[in-house]
């Protein structure tokens, strides 16, 4: 890890998409036990916000080492 950079980015990012596991769990529930609910819909509202994060996560963490 280069130096300047603290520990807790990772964990942050790894934190984060823990958080919205368990949004993306509770959704399914709520959807599913909604009738007529299709909780397959809510797969590319979801996957979209996780690559999203990572991406946002790969792009700070690139422009941090630029940085020095």
């Amino acid at each position: 890890m280069p130096e300047g950079q603290p520990p807790e980015a990772g964990t942050l990012v790894i934190a984060a998409l823990l958080v919205l596991a368990l949004v993306f769990a509770g959704a399914w529930v709520v959807v599913y036990v909604t009738p007529g609910g299709d909780p397959r819909a809510l797969i590319p509202r979801f996957l979209a916000a996780a690559v999203a994060l990572v991406a946002l996560a790969i792009f700070l963490y690139l422009r941090r080492g630029r940085r020095r």
